[in-house]
């Protein structure tokens, strides 16, 4: 399966049906998460099956596409199941709780409802049961069976079309390179050939701007048409923010999923470490994306992610194991037993790589011993 991501351009007229389904399908969520918690035996067929009544009783109901509300309906139980999962992990949790207005952001079309239409390169066309033809800009060919759309509103006022297609991505020859990525603040990747990327601080471009919008739509009265005003344009900047680490992301495991068979990253909870002391600092580097973007680009290339337990692998000496031990604001390496000098991402980059190469039961490359004027320079494989 292939999901892309396609800008929509609706009219008005449009743009209320678009929200007014958004709302029907909320209702209808409701109504369905009020049918499960009457049910002593939860049953989906039952609940999916008051959806002819339910447009009986509500002709709103009839406003939407059967498949938008069947999907509520799988909807509710993929939440259900999510709840008892994390349940069954020993976890507190409580019940599922009914979606207020201008929680729900979209709504699905499965299997049925819509067509796409190719006029010409720049302009194309998206029909949707109910709603009618909207414009869209597809920037690549869709060339297998729609499986699926949805449909999402972003605060930005933008909205989106998900197209879900059964077509296989070509499988590329991957070679047997293997590199190893050490993941840090200052230099966002290290890799075990010298090249590092420094960290972009995408926030810290923002920050100011962020920081201006959001006392100017404080200080307007709530509901206002000001304040609603200044939150799309709050809400634009968080939206050029977030493409601009996904962009970032996407280029940065676009480069080593083409270049490597075998890309071996720490295995480290990220999740945990975003909710400590430098949390702001570590969401901003997306370190998370890069290793997750890393990992299914690889597996496309046909190449693999390898994690590896990197216990001791700043402290320890990639050349011959000696424990060289640093304080937090050391930034070389420097071994008193082989003399190897380095910086200290990169000789951890190289511990990675001598780990993976464990793990993965092949043999190590012969490593020279290298000065620290005679390693390679860092280069930047990201360039703007």
């Amino acid at each position: 399966m292939i999901t892309h991501r396609f800008r929509m351009y609706p009219n008005r007229k449009t743009e209320a049906k678009l929200l007014e389904s958004i709302e029907i399908c909320r209702q209808g969520y409701n109504t369905f998460l009020g049918e499960l918690q009457k049910q002593k035996v939860i049953d989906k067929s039952l609940i999916q099956g008051i959806i002819p009544d339910m447009k009986i009783c509500d002709s709103n109901f009839s406003k939407v596409h059967s498949k938008a509300l069947q999907y509520e309906v799988y909807k509710l139980f993929s939440n259900l199941r999510g709840l008892l999962a994390t349940k069954n992990k020993h976890r507190k949790v409580g019940a599922l709780r009914f979606k207020g207005k201008g929680v729900f952001k979209t709504f699905t079309y499965n299997q049925s409802g819509f067509r796409l239409t190719y006029n010409d390169r720049r302009n194309q066309t998206l029909w949707l049961s109910k709603i009618g033809s909207i414009a869209i800009r597809c920037h690549r060919q869709v060339n297998g069976i729609i499986k699926q759309v949805t449909i999402k509103h972003f605060p930005s006022g933008k909205w989106f079309a998900f197209i879900i297609e059964d077509g296989i991505k070509p499988q590329k020859t991957a070679n047997n390179s293997i590199v190893g990525i050490d993941l840090g603040l200052q230099s966002i990747v290290y890799d075990s050939d010298g090249n590092s990327i420094p960290n972009p601080r995408h926030l810290k471009q923002k920050e100011e701007m962020l920081k201006h919008l959001q006392r100017k739509m404080s200080n307007k009265q709530k509901r206002s048409s000001n304040r609603n005003r200044f939150k799309v344009q709050l809400a634009r900047q968080y939206e050029k923010l977030a493409n601009s680490r996904n962009d970032f992301a996407h280029k940065v495991s676009h480069h080593y999923a083409d270049n490597y068979g075998i890309i071996a990253f720490e295995d480290m909870n990220i999740q945990n470490l975003s909710k400590g002391r430098f949390s702001k600092s570590i969401n901003d580097t997306v370190l998370g994306k890069i290793r997750q973007y890393t990992t299914y680009k690889a597996e496309n290339a046909g190449g693999k992610v390898v994690l590896v337990d990197t216990r001791g692998t700043t402290i320890r000496c990639s050349q011959c194991g000696n424990r060289v031990p640093k304080e937090i604001w050391d930034r070389e390496h420097d071994c008193d037993n082989c003399g190897f000098i380095a910086p200290r991402d990169y000789n951890s980059a190289l511990g990675i790589k001598r780990l993976c190469l464990e793990k993965l039961r092949l043999e190590q490359p012969e490593v020279k011993h290298l000065e620290m004027e005679a390693l390679p320079m860092a280069t930047s494989v990201y360039e703007k």
